[in-house]
Parts: structure tokens; C-alpha cells; sequence
């Protein structure tokens, strides 16, 4: 079994380019996911499996254009196989056709590749057979499978094959975990450590359990003080229920932000606890190799559209940054009474009060001597609302005038698009390098405002003409590439969620 290279794995900015990442195809499980158990799984909707595969390619087949060009014949030679299972396989990890990248990696393959360990094998098995109460038959079935391209499928899935549970039908050991497709909320970068996340949710449990896997035995095998877990109390368990619920660690790779090397945001919200941004500030700060110095806490409102602050603002450039306007301190003081009457309207009035405005907090580091307690830092100067922190970050942090800075806005600040469009994730961008960003295509009146803000829009297949016509992808300058987005959008995360960076270059 192999290990990566610790000196690939760094990343202080969400701006650097972007050299290594971490992914997960959608899987079968996906497909199995019912109306009645919508809300166990986290979705909103059925997605067609097949389309969002196909969606997803897109997504895939751009990465390795800018992170593993040289994949991108085989690709290519794949999809014009007259041979529909080949130019399928190509995408899905465990098959033969495979095309198997070193920089665009998927946690399928991973995970395969680290249980050919006999020891990491039972000892995740055990895990999560433990955790999803499965019975000792099961557990024995799973550690007799010696192929491990069908093991880690199964882990992920959750279907046993009818092959080998002995049946004429496939049966379902654990249920289906959709959401893996997220990865960045299964872990974070912190320079060239990894804070661990602990899931908010049940159905994301055993993604936590394949992730710390992952994080052990593969990533960072040979230097296990970079990985950061951040558990409860030790006298936790010892306190009554209600209790309990106020003192949970749940951290959520969307509300963390490697934004400067010197800063760190961390979003407070419905699935980032209090308690966890209260211990992510100490551990952070006690780690006086990660040299940051500031962290900025956003707290939003428990919402379910809101998930994250990653679904409310991304970084474009070092001056550029996306944003859903409702969430703007600028555009709450300017909103007119229109707006304020269409919005009486279109909501119940006991959901008015329920739109509260969200907070910002900043913790500075006092010196970089060894951090003992919250004696080492202080609060102070906290920015108005969002805006006002996304302009502190430009100007402090990157050197930029107060002029310079440019917040585009969802669906063009437009409204109703801006709620529209938010929710189908046009604020959740993720960098390829500066200035060139991955979006959906379903956002019309977003990608208008990157356009009036002069970016250049190409859809994917643009994108593709232009680099098989011998356009270098990391020449592309203030682009926005948007990805077909049918179905994928349904599954409530855009392309920020769907990556892992693992590797990005250092601004200069």
C-alpha cells in the first residue's frame, strides 16, 4: 500500500492553484434514495442518477484539464469506445477503465487502496458494522471479501451483492450515504495539517468513520500529529440530555476557510456547533507551527437553505468574492419597502422574525508564544456583518484598496432570483486559480453579474473547444466555467462542496 507524499499536502489560501484534490463520484447509493427518507438523507429531492453521473464528468474531466492534463487522451480515447459500459467505467473508481489520477483523486479509490492492509481492513469494518449495528454474519461476510475495489464500494454504498450474500437479489447492509459527494465538509486543509470533522447528522456518521481512515492511513501515515481531532468534554456522557446537546461537537467541512495564511474563518451554524468553533479557536491557536493569527468566527442562522457559510460566500480573487445579498449588511440597510412587502407576502408572518442577521467575531492570537488558555487572545474589532469582514480580507490581509473591492452578487441582487438562485448554490464557487472559478449553469442572473463584473462565461463543452484547440487552461484569466447542473444541483451543494483541496500553490 502506497502513502502520499506529506510535502503535497498544503493549503493556506482558497485562492492558490489548485494542484491537488480530493473527490467523490456519485455512487449507487444515491439511487436508492426514496421520498419518505428525503430528510434522513439530507436531500430535497429524487435525482436521476445517471445524468448526475453524467454532470458529473464534466466536473471531473475540467479538474484534470487544469490538475492532471496528461489523463485527458485517455479520457478522450474512453469516450469515443463504441462501447457504452467503457465509456461509463472510465469515470467510476473500481473499475478496470478507470483513469486513475495521482492530483484528481476519488475516496473510493483510496479507501480500496488501504484496505489491501489486512489490520485497517477489519479494523474499519468492525467500526462501522459497530456503528450501523449490523450482525456478526454481516460483519464476518464483509471480512471474507478479499476484492477490495468491491469492498470499499460496499462500505461506501452500502449494497451487498447477491454474488456474495448467498441471495438472487442485492441486499442492503447500511444505508446509502449520498452527501459523500461533499467531500470538502468530510475534512479541511489547514496549511499542512487536516481538522478531522465530526458530522452534524447521522446519515454523514460513516463518511466521519472513511475520512479518519483516509486521514491515518493514507494521507498522513507517517505524520499523525498534522491530523487535529476535536472531540467533546471527557466528562461529557455524564450529563443530562439537554445538557449534552448544548456541550456537541459537530464541525462541517463547509464552514472552514483556509482564507490567508495568517486567517482562518469558521462558521457557527446548523452544522457547526458553538461549542466546536469554541474548541476549533483553541486548538488552532495552540498550534503555533500554523502561524495564523486571527480567526474569524461568522455565526448564521440554524437554516437549512444556509447550510454553511460556503453556500452564502466564496472567494473569486483577492478582491472579488460572490455573495447572497440578503445576508449583506449593505444591502439589509438600503432594502426598500417593496421588497420587505413581497417578502410579507410570499412568507407566513411567524416566519419573519425567524430571518435574523448573522454575527461576526474575531479572535486575534496576542503573541506567537506558546498559547496556553483564553488568556492568549482578544476580541476585538469585529466588522460590521459579512461584507464588511470579505472588505477587511481584501484590503488587510491581500493589500488591496477599499475601492478595489468587488462583491457580486446572487442572481444579480435581483429579487426573487437572489433566493432562487442561492439555494441552487450560486454563491458556492470553488477556485481553480485566482480568478477562475467553477459555478453552475442553471444561475443565469449570477453568471450576468460575474459578466458586469468582466468575467468571461464559458460552459464546459466551451471550456473543452477551447483547451482541445490549444488554449492552456492556467493561461485563463476572470472566468467563470459553469457546469450542466440538472440534476446535480438537486442534491444541495455546488462545486466548493463537491472538492477537497489538497495541494494549492502559494500566492505571490
Amino acid at each position: 500500500m502506497s502513502t502520499i507524499d506529506h510535502q503535497q499536502l498544503f493549503v493556506e489560501s482558497e485562492l492558490g492553484t489548485l494542484r491537488k484534490i480530493l473527490i467523490h463520484s456519485p455512487d449507487g447509493g444515491i439511487g436508492k434514495i426514496i421520498p419518505s427518507t428525503f430528510s434522513d438523507n439530507l436531500y430535497d429531492d429524487i435525482v436521476h442518477l445517471k445524468k448526475m453521473q453524467k454532470e458529473y464528468n464534466h466536473y471531473v474531466k475540467l479538474l484534470l484539464y487544469f490538475l492532471d492534463p496528461g489523463k485527458i487522451a485517455y479520457i478522450n480515447e474512453c469516450q469515443q469506445s463504441p462501447d457504452e459500459e467503457v465509456r461509463a467505467n472510465c469515470f467510476i473508481p473500481g473499475k478496470k477503465e478507470y483513469f486513475q489520477s495521482h492530483n484528481v483523486m476519488d475516496a473510493q479509490n483510496l479507501l480500496e487502496e488501504i484496505l489491501q492492509d489486512e489490520r485497517v481492513k477489519l479494523r474499519l469494518i468492525a467500526a462501522i458494522c459497530s456503528y450501523e449495528e449490523t450482525s456478526l454474519i454481516t460483519q464476518q461476510k464483509l471480512e471474507s471479501i478479499t476484492d477490495t475495489a468491491l469492498l470499499s464500494k460496499i462500505l461506501i454504498t452500502g449494497v451487498l451483492p447477491s454474488e456474495e450474500n448467498g441471495t438472487r437479489d442485492d441486499q442492503f447492509i447500511f444505508p446509502p450515504i449520498p452527501n459523500f459527494i461533499f467531500t470538502r465538509d468530510i475534512g479541511i486543509m489547514i496549511k499542512d495539517h487536516i481538522l478531522l470533522s465530526r458530522m452534524a447528522t447521522a446519515a454523514r456518521k460513516r463518511e466521519s468513520l472513511i475520512t479518519k481512515c483516509l486521514a491515518l492511513y493514507y494521507f498522513f501515515k507517517e505524520n499523525l500529529d498534522k491530523v487535529i481531532e476535536i472531540t467533546e468534554e471527557s466528562d461529557f456522557f455524564l450529563y443530562e440530555e439537554e445538557e449534552r446537546r448544548q456541550r456537541i461537537i459537530s464541525i462541517e467541512g463547509g464552514d472552514i476557510m483556509m482564507i490567508h495564511p495568517k486567517h482562518l474563518i469558521v462558521g457557527c451554524s446548523e452544522r457547526t456547533s458553538s461549542n466546536a468553533v469554541n474548541e476549533i479557536i483553541h486548538s488552532i491557536f495552540s498550534k503555533s507551527s500554523l502561524g495564523i493569527e486571527k480567526i474569524s468566527v461568522v455565526k448564521i442562522p440554524r437554516k437549512r437553505a444556509q447550510m454553511h457559510i460556503d453556500t452564502i460566500f466564496t472567494q473569486v480573487k483577492r478582491n472579488v468574492w460572490v455573495l447572497y445579498g440578503r445576508y449583506s449588511e449593505k444591502i439589509l440597510e438600503a432594502e426598500n419597502n417593496i421588497k420587505k412587502a413581497y417578502l410579507g407576502i410570499l412568507m407566513h408572518k411567524s416566519q419573519l422574525h425567524k430571518m435574523e442577521d448573522p454575527e461576526i467575531l474575531q479572535f486575534y492570537k496576542k503573541s506567537s508564544e506558546v498559547y496556553q488558555s483564553n488568556k492568549d487572545y482578544s476580541v476585538s474589532n469585529n466588522p460590521a456583518g459579512i461584507e464588511a469582514l470579505l472588505t477587511q480580507i481584501s484590503v488587510e490581509d491581500y493589500g488591496c484598496s477599499p475601492q478595489e473591492v468587488t462583491i457580486i452578487y446572487s442572481g444579480g441582487n435581483d429579487f426573487p432570483h437572489d433566493d432562487r438562485e442561492q439555494w441552487t448554490d450560486s454563491c458556492n464557487v470553488v477556485a481553480l486559480k485566482e480568478g477562475v472559478v467553477i459555478g453552475y449553469d442553471r444561475n443565469d442572473k449570477t453568471s450576468d453579474a460575474f459578466r458586469k463584473a468582466g468575467f468571461n462565461v464559458l460552459t464546459t463543452e466551451q471550456a473543452f473547444e477551447l483547451f482541445e484547440q490549444g488554449q492552456d487552461p492556467q493561461l485563463l484569466e476572470n472566468t467563470l466555467i459553469l457546469l450542466p447542473s440538472a440534476e446535480l444541483s438537486r442534491a444541495r451543494g455546488g462545486s466548493h462542496c463537491m472538492s477537497m483541496p489538497l495541494l494549492r500553490d502559494k500566492l505571490v
